[in-house]
């Protein structure tokens, strides 16, 4: 009888041992140590500093995804750069460059056919870039994702209106059918200047009242990048899209000259291309660019940014608020 006590005694208290052996285990998991409360503050110090520059990152529009902190019409700001890198590169594409011009400026180009024939120079250094691309990239000059190619690293988007009317002596070709023009103007359900009347004569500006209050404008900020200065780039809210506002200082000739060569610098560096094919297409889309607004191609020159075409008086887009 006392040796059963015994042996129900001794396995009473190894129970009990091991109901508190395992209950200061779970003590112990549950309260981590020193060195663990330290690895778990770091690694939440570590993710809020990754937090914080994600942050950073996104308000100062660094950011390379293609969806981060984009203006509202940089969608289709974006198509007409490529429309336009494009254009130029393809064989008898000058006059399509011209398409993306606003109105006053394809009507002073269009006075001159002749200088928006592409000729066989400049054609030959289309096929030559063209062939060359190939051997380089497996395809054709294609930019196939916009937004992308062109992120914010490289094209800042800014969106605004016309604030108010000009004074008279500030030069407006008025379109023929509102006078006096509209208040208020909504290019995107083509009211008021958005609906000018039939251009009799060909040279009358369809849609391009630049000082009609809310006309929508833009400004596309191109980064010094590539061994080029930086470029602002205006851009106006036509019935038709968002168009190249190009300074009446370029006519047919000088745009062909200077595509031209702006191309031919870009053939003669085809060992220096970047490896990378969207780089490559920032780097001619940038040429392109300064060559339509006749604008040095020297990093060293003045700055080209900030610039005021010289047919408008018409100041960079405010960024978007």
């Amino acid at each position: 009888m006392n040796k059963h006590m015994c042996i129900v005694a001794a396995a009473a208290a190894l129970t009990v041992g091991g109901m508190a052996f395992a209950q200061n285990t779970t003590d112990d998991q549950a309260k981590p140590t020193v060195g663990q409360r330290i690895e778990n503050g770091a690694a939440k110090t570590g993710d809020a500093i990754k937090s914080g520059a994600e942050k950073t990152k996104d308000a100062v529009g660094l950011n390379k995804d293609a969806s981060a902190n984009q203006a509202k019409s940089a969608e289709e700001i974006h198509d007409v750069m490529a429309q336009v890198a494009e254009a130029s590169l393809t064989k008898n594409g000058l006059k399509d460059v011209v398409e993306r011009f606003v109105d006053a400026d394809r009507n002073r180009m269009g006075q001159n056919q002749d200088a928006l024939k592409n000729g066989d120079a400049l054609d030959g250094r289309i096929a030559q870039i063209e062939t060359d691309w190939k051997a380089k990239y497996g395809q054709k000059f294609d930019v196939r994702d916009e937004d992308k190619v062109y992120d914010q690293s490289f094209a800042m988007v800014t969106e605004g209106e016309e604030a108010g009317a000009r004074t008279a002596s500030d030069k407006t070709n008025a379109d023929t059918s509102t006078t006096p023009p509209p208040a208020q103007v909504n290019a995107s359900n083509k009211e008021g200047v958005d609906k000018p009347s039939a251009n009799s004569n060909g040279q009358t500006d369809a849609d391009k009242n630049l000082n009609d209050k809310g006309r929508n404008i833009a400004t596309v900020h191109i980064a010094a990048s590539h061994g080029l200065p930086a470029l602002d780039v205006p851009m106006i809210h036509e019935a038709g899209g968002w168009k190249l506002d190009v300074p009446d200082s370029v006519d047919a000739a000088k745009l062909h000259s200077n595509i031209q060569t702006a191309l031919t610098k870009v053939g003669d560096m085809k060992d220096q291309w970047p490896a990378d094919e969207a780089e490559a297409q920032r780097m001619v889309t940038h040429q392109v660019l300064l060559a339509i607004f006749d604008k040095s191609a020297d990093a060293s020159a003045a700055p080209a940014g900030a610039q005021l075409p010289a047919d408008q008086g018409t100041s960079p887009a405010a960024p978007a608020k």
